[in-house]
């Protein structure tokens, strides 16, 4: 949803904005172009993989662009933007990254880690998850009905034999519908990641780090990240621009079916601070 990023965000030469996602790039690359020829664009993600297309853009854009391997919860408080977007959607490159287990389409190692250099992978929280963090996290993350029979499913497994691949979790769950097992991967990557902290945490970091009039454009993909979005636009003192979350076009899907289920809001600090 590019266009309808820049349309909102509309940069300016000048200005200075945040891709707090960075990903395959897309975001940041397109707000340099739309604020040209002086408009600087920094760039964050908690994936040290996604550094390689970032090295493209400081080649193509010099001293207007940088990039830091952090999170958006942990910005530099010497940074002010005009304006923020964070697409908390997974990029194609880490879908398809091998060994990192995100796609039950694939036979990867349950790892989920966006920074593999540190934390616990999705195997080893399968390993030592209680029955009660089994139960909440299928349920509340993953809205599994069947949320308590998966975690016993789950114990009895790893008592004969580790869970450690992403087919390993697949036969554990026992069907290989998409509707069924994507909600559930989604909920382990949730879990490992600790996704839903991050983003309460970064919204607030951003929005306070944002200039008078500045604007935040946020892209979430289930109902878990958008309920914190929606509920974060109304209990701030902002101006929310998009009165409905804005979806993808038909032509966008065409090209993007992952997309289907993004959604877009926006918002606008007050233009003055009150004093």
């Amino acid at each position: 949803m590019t266009s309808e990023v820049i349309e909102l965000l509309q940069p300016k030469s000048g200005g200075v904005y945040l891709d707090g996602t960075f990903g395959g790039g897309g975001h940041s690359q397109a707000i340099l172009e739309a604020s040209s020829p002086g408009g600087k664009v920094i760039a964050l993600d908690r994936d040290p993989s996604v550094a390689k297309f970032a090295g493209e853009l400081v080649k193509k854009y010099s001293k207007r662009f940088e990039f830091h391997v952090q999170s958006y919860d942990d910005l530099d408080p010497d940074w002010h933007f005009d304006g923020a977007v964070m697409d908390l959607g997974l990029s194609t490159d880490q879908l398809e990254t091998e060994g990192r287990g995100f796609s039950f389409s694939q036979e990867q190692m349950l790892d989920m880690r966006f920074d593999q250099l540190g934390g616990q992978t999705a195997e080893q929280w399968l390993a030592h998850a209680s029955n009660e963090q089994l139960v909440r996290t299928f349920s509340e993350y993953g809205q599994d009905r069947y949320s308590k029979r998966l975690a016993r499913k789950v114990i009895e497994q790893r008592r004969n034999r580790p869970i450690k691949t992403t087919s390993d979790f697949v036969e554990v769950v026992g069907t290989s519908q998409p509707s069924v097992l994507a909600p559930l991967f989604q909920a382990l990557r949730i879990v490992v990641n600790d996704e839903l902290v991050h983003l309460k945490r970064g919204l607030e970091a951003i929005y306070q780090q944002l200039n008078p009039g500045g604007r935040l454009v946020v892209i979430s993909f289930h109902s878990l990240e958008d309920r914190i979005v929606k509920n974060f636009f109304r209990e701030v003192t902002t101006e929310i621009l998009t009165k409905k979350p804005l979806q993808p076009s038909i032509e966008e899907l065409a090209k993007n079916n992952r997309a289907r289920s993004a959604k877009l809001r926006a918002g606008q600090k007050e233009k003055k601070s009150k004093k």
